[in-house]
């Protein structure tokens, strides 16, 4: 077994190390020379300002919330306040409406439908696009006549957001008559 021999000069005379003493490791968010290393801030919350400056712009993007369009507040820490919106009781009185819910998740389809629309529509020249979504709203053009892969898919997205819009319409028509009735129940006819 190796021992650890290490010498001090001290007063001129080679002095073996106590092994009581022990090395002093600084900081290494290093120190500044006036303020006790309690009184500085805390290296823990260095990370987190520095993560919380690093993605910033990630933090700020809109994001839905599970439970609706409700989002409870935030503030600069990041330390949620949430009222009265985030209790127990506040969730009692709010009802899941499963018509609306579906209502929402098919606009999002609709959007996509629209973005994919946009898509297509610009490998199609000139105003040939506008002609074929007019013929396929008026029914005059069915998707079997046509040849054209890129026409094809348009008149295909086109009709399948159509659809889409209506029975939206249907299951906002059924949210409408459900709180209707829950209303008529309430207070009376």
């Amino acid at each position: 077994m190796e021992q650890d021999e290490s010498f001090e000069i001290y007063e001129g005379i080679i002095v073996p190390v106590s092994p009581l003493l022990k090395r002093e490791r600084s900081s290494r968010y290093g120190s500044v020379s006036d303020l006790d290393d309690e009184e500085l801030i805390d290296p823990a919350e260095i990370d987190r300002v520095f993560l919380r400056e690093a993605f910033a712009p990630i933090l700020a993007l809109p994001v839905k919330s599970r439970k609706g369009g409700m989002k409870p507040n935030t503030d600069d820490d990041g330390i949620v306040d949430w009222g009265a919106f985030g209790t127990v009781d506040f969730d009692k009185y709010v009802e899941f409406d499963k018509f609306r819910y579906k209502a929402d998740k098919l606009k999002e389809e609709v959007q996509n439908e629209i973005f994919m629309m946009e898509m297509i529509s610009g490998h199609i020249k000139g105003i040939e696009k506008y002609a074929i979504i007019e013929r396929v709203y008026n029914g005059t053009l069915d998707l079997g006549e046509v040849a054209d892969f890129e026409t094809y898919c348009l008149a295909q997205r086109y009709l399948r957001a159509k659809r889409l819009q209506r029975e939206i319409g249907e299951l906002e028509e059924k949210s409408r008559k459900r709180q209707e009735e829950k209303a008529r129940k309430i207070f009376g006819p």
